[in-house]
């Protein structure tokens, strides 16, 4: 399955999560896409894998979290086959994280 740039664009189809995500975001993110009915296997055509999908969501999330310097991603397309996903492209925008708060600044 290969949906991605313009046509998602077009169909407005993305979804955004926040980090981290747990295994039930990742795959509610996935159910709600209106082109999540071709993981399925949509009019005869082969299933795909939608698990390797969340897979790459909860490593993107875990990425995120560790590396605080990432303050924006893109990834689009991912192409999702009968057998895993592959990131067809990346855009990763990072900074020098600010230097954290001190203990009586912070929420508690």
């Amino acid at each position: 399955m290969w949906a991605g740039g313009t046509l998602i664009e077009l169909l407005k189809d993305i979804t955004v999560g926040l980090s981290p995500l747990t295994a039930a975001d990742a795959q509610e993110m996935v159910q709600t896409l209106k082109t999540a009915p071709l993981l399925a296997g949509y009019r005869g055509s082969p299933s795909r894998d939608a698990a390797a999908l969340q897979d790459i969501l909860l490593r993107v999330s875990a990425m995120a979290e560790d590396l605080p310097q990432i303050v924006e991603m893109d990834l689009n397309p991912i192409m999702v086959r009968q057998q895993g996903a592959i990131v067809i492209d990346a855009r990763i925008r990072v900074e020098v994280p600010p230097p954290p708060l001190p203990l009586s600044a912070r929420r508690r």
